[in-house]
This record gives structure tokens, C-alpha cells and sequence, in this order.
């Protein structure tokens, strides 16, 4: 029997349905079904357009934070705080890899961000890669790319490759994906470390490989001296930064550029030190350990380093040697630390510290030996350093640390002097000896009764005598000692605590 049905109160179904007479039940059933199916299309739709809509709400309540509010210069600025311009000139692996792990974070907090931090080169300028037992490498060659096409051109890139000595391939493969022009091209400062294939990259090092480079350092406790012939560092002229770092003795002539500034050469032969000097007449900063004895020529002609200010080498130097002071100038040395590594008393490096007193504002000197010739120490500790500020001596010794303290001590003549007169700017003195095998404060005591009165000239005494603890400092000699001080600037530290009225806590004691 046929029957009316009217459809349910919907203004979609209204609007696609009317009144119908079906003339049973089956063909009713086929309409109420075919109902269903587009409304559960609509449904669907509906759904689809609610959760646009919804992440449309999300994105402009986002973009009205304040956050998002920002121009992209500012939240670019924010994003290089974040990854710690502090350390941005701190040529450390560790750093490099905090700052890279910091840039992926902040470009995965959004799309936004993404596209603020892929547009902030200072995230991806400084790139640590690491080569190491049983870590995989596929990933290095896609993040390189990713960095160096994120970068500016100022890329810091630190390599550090730590496999054994059969397992070259993964190097090889490193060295074949990375020496190519468009990603060394924007490198200017190159950090080398490794233990067994350093030797691997050394050929690759060349100036059309890396046409920007201004630091380079190598660092390899298994690298041949013979290894750096293979690199051409004259031809690098952009070059202002070399450290070497190696156990084997550098005692191969290298060709350096004259652009460069800082030197820093781990173990190196007298001869070759010496030829080194004469190719950097722009040198500022050099250190080297020349502790081997003389193996050739000092210096036979004129040797003019005009912007040299920091100075650190042994003692038993060409530079130090009386028969050098004819042909070596340095008319700017600030800054002048000698390992005195013989064993020998006399200080033949004072004839050298005279020559440069004029202009040095710190001098430190380290020695190994156990007493040291009173005339040399006389002859330094009275001279004139006219702008010296900084003056410090160590020793595993005690005995010529207290030597230098009588040389500095007022003589009889001088007991109305608050300070040296011969070191007028003098701010900080400070001996110290890290394994001195014992002390005595009482010797200490005395030479201090004599010292300076001027309250503004700082002294630390600094000992660690592993045969005497803190304990003979009993309180009749701290007492003494606070009398001694009275209103001076003078601090002992004797193991790892200073010496005050009042022993420290023992839970303070080492």
C-alpha cells in the first residue's frame, strides 16, 4: 500500500527532498538510503571545513602574538642570542655542535620560525662534523649541504675524526663528499682534529679548495712532520690564523703567507722557528715550544716585527739569546711568557726581557729548576719596566719562587718606598707553584714581613705542597700572617684553600 513520507527537519535534506508517495516499503527504503549518503557527504564536507577553519583560527591567533608580531630583523636577532653569540668566536667543536642542535630546534617550532631560522645564516654558520668508531655518516653529506646553503659566506666548520687505523673508507668518502668548491667556498675557519687519518685530508688543504680561508688549525697526535709538506700555505692569502698541534717535531722548512697574524706551533725545531719569524713580518700573536736546544743559526740579519704584542716560547730561544738582540726588534711586545724548561739556575732570558721592558705590560715566567742565580734574578727584579702591570713566576720549586719575593723586596735603601720604583705600574703579582713537594710558611712569613706597603699592589702566593697540608698553618702563624697583611693586598693560598684567620671547614677540604 502506498504511503506519504515527509522528510525530517533539515535544511540541507529540504533543500534536495520533497514530499513523496512510494508505492511500498522497498522503494522507500532506497530513497532513505540515498538520503543517508549525501548527508554523510555533507557531514564529511562539514567536518573538512571545520578543521580548516580551525587551524585558519589557530594561525591568525598566533600570528597576534607578540612573537609573530615581530619584524623578521628582530626574532633573526633573538634567534642568534638564543644560540649563544658569546661563544661565537670560541673555536670549539662542542660549541658548534649546542649551536647547530639549538638552530634545528628552533626551526622545527613552526612554520614561522622555520622560515626565520632558514633565513638567519649566524644558525648554520658554524658546523661540527663528527667521524667516529661505530657512528654512522650517511647524514653528514645532506647536513653540510643544508648548512652551507643556509650560511653566509663566514663558515666555521670543525672535523673531528676518530676511527681506526683500517677503517679509512668512511673517511675517504667524507673527503671525496665534502672537498668541492661549492661547499669549501664559503669556509674560513677550518679546525682539523683527529687521531689516525688526518694525513688522509692534508693534500686537500690548498688555496683553490678553500679560496676564503682565513684560520686554520690541525690538531694530530700521529701526523708526520714530513705531512705538512703537502700543503702550500704561501699560496693561502687570506690566511691569518695557523696552529699546529702534533707530537712529532715540526723540523721541515714550510712556506707561510705574510698575511699572517697568529702563529701557534705545538713542538717546532729552533732552525725552522727562526724561518718561520722572517716570512710574518704581520705577526701579532705567536706561540711555539721550542724546548730542544739550538739546532742552527740564530738570527743573521735584521729582523723588524713591528706588529708583534703576545709572545709565548721556551726559554732556550733563538729570540732569547744575547747574540740575537743585534738583529731582532720588537718595538710593540706587550705580552711575554717564557718556559724556562732546563735545569740550569741562571735566567740567561734576561738580557731579552731587558731589551723589551719599554713596552711589556705582562711578563710570566716558569721555570724547572730548583734554585735560580741570585745576580739574574737581581739583575730582572731591579731593572725598569716602565708599563708593567702583571707579573707572575711559577715554579714546581719552592725555593726559587722565594727568591724571586727576596729580589722584590725592598732593599734597605728604599724602606720609605710604598712600591718598586723601577715598576711603577705595577697591579698584580703572583707566584705560584702547583706541585711543589712541600712548604714552610715561616720562610714565607719572613720574606713578607719586608714586603711592599702600597695597598694598591696585589699579592698572591699561590702553593700546593702535596708533604705539607694546610694544617702546619697553626693559629699563632695565621695570626702573624694577619698582622703581617694588615691593610696590603696580599692572599696565600696553600693547597686548594686561602690562608685566613680561621682554618676553612673540613667539608671545604679536598
Amino acid at each position: 500500500m502506498a504511503s506519504a513520507v515527509n522528510s525530517p527537519e533539515c535544511d540541507y535534506l529540504r533543500s534536495i527532498t520533497a514530499l513523496y508517495v512510494f508505492a511500498g516499503e522497498q522503494a522507500e527504503l532506497i530513497h532513505v538510503n540515498e538520503q543517508l549518503s549525501s548527508l554523510d557527504r555533507h557531514i564529511a564536507e562539514l567536518n573538512t571545513l571545520r578543521s580548516t577553519l580551525h587551524r585558519r583560527t589557530v594561525q591568525l591567533q598566533n600570528q597576534l602574538l607578540p612573537i609573530y608580531t615581530f619584524p623578521l630583523e628582530i626574532l633573526s636577532y633573538i634567534f642568534q642570542l638564543v644560540v649563544g653569540p658569546e661563544n661565537y668566536h670560541r673555536y670549539s667543536g662542542g660549541c658548534y655542535q649546542e649551536c647547530l642542535r639549538q638552530a634545528f630546534v628552533l626551526s622545527s617550532v613552526s612554520s614561522h620560525f622555520r622560515h626565520v631560522a632558514f633565513g638567519t645564516s649566524e644558525l648554520w654558520d658554524r658546523i661540527s662534523l663528527q667521524i667516529v668508531e661505530d657512528k654512522a655518516i650517511g647524514n653528514i653529506s645532506p647536513l653540510l649541504q643544508h648548512c652551507i646553503s643556509c650560511a653566509s659566506r663566514n663558515v666555521s666548520l670543525c672535523i673531528f675524526e676518530r676511527r681506526s687505523n683500517e677503517d679509512y673508507r668512511d673517511t675517504r668518502s667524507v673527503i671525496e663528499n665534502f672537498i668541492t668548491l661549492e661547499t669549501t667556498r664559503k669556509v674560513k675557519i677550518f679546525h682539523l682534529h683527529g687521531s689516525t687519518h688526518v694525513w688522509m685530508w692534508i693534500p686537500e688543504i690548498n688555496a683553490p679548495s678553500f679560496p676564503m680561508i682565513e684560520t686554520l688549525a690541525i690538531t694530530c697526535e700521529e701526523i708526520k712532520a714530513t705531512d705538512f709538506r703537502k700543503i702550500d700555505f704561501g699560496e693561502m692569502n687570506n690566511l691569518t690564523r695557523l696552529v699546529i698541534i702534533g707530537s712529532d717535531w715540526l723540523d721541515v722548512p714550510i712556506i707561510l703567507p705574510p698575511s699572517l697574524q697568529y702563529l701557534g706551533i705545538s713542538t717546532v725545531s729552533q732552525k725552522v722557528f727562526v724561518s718561520l719569524l722572517y716570512q710574518c713580518p704581520n705577526l701579532v700573536e705567536c706561540s711555539a715550544d721550542t724546548g730542544r736546544e739550538l739546532d742552527g743559526p740564530p738570527f743573521t740579519k735584521p729582523l723588524i716585527l713591528n706588529h708583534l704584542r703576545r709572545l709565548q716560547t721556551g726559554a732556550m730561544n733563538a729570540i732569547t739569546m744575547s747574540s740575537s738582540l743585534q738583529y731582532l726588534q720588537l718595538p710593540s711586545l706587550e705580552s711575554l711568557e717564557l718556559n724556562h724548561f732546563n735545569e740550569r739556575p741562571s735566567l740567561d732570558i734576561v738580557p731579552f726581557c731587558c731589551n723589551v721592558s719599554a713596552t711589556l705590560t705582562s711578563l710570566a715566567i716558569s721555570t724547572r729548576s730548583k734554585t735560580l742565580d741570585y745576580e739574574d734574578l737581581h739583575q730582572l727584579c731591579r731593572f725598569s719596566f716602565p708599563k708593567l702591570r702583571d707579573l707572575r713566576f711559577t715554579s714546581i720549586y719552592v725555593e726559587p719562587l722565594m727568591s724571586v719575593i727576596h729580589s722584590l723586596s725592598p732593599l734597605d735603601t728604599e724602606s720609605n718606598n710604598p712600591r718598586p720604583l723601577n715598576l711603577p705600574a705595577l697591579e698584580f703579582i703572583i707566584f705560584n707553584s702547583p706541585l711543589c713537594s712541600e712548604g714552610d710558611p715561616r720562610i714565607l712569613l719572613d720574606l713578607l714581613k719586608n714586603w711592599w706597603s702600597d695597598e694598591a699592589l696585589y699579592l698572591h702566593v699561590q702553593l700546593r705542597p702535596f708533604l705539607s697540608s694546610e694544617a702546619v698553618w697553626t693559629p699563632a702563624l695565621r695570626e702573624e700572617f694577619r698582622l703581617i697583611k694588615g691593610s696590603r693586598q696580599i692572599k696565600i693560598t696553600w693547597g686548594h684553600n686561602e690562608i685566613t684567620e680561621s682554618p676553612a671547614p673540613l667539608e671545604s677540604q679536598p
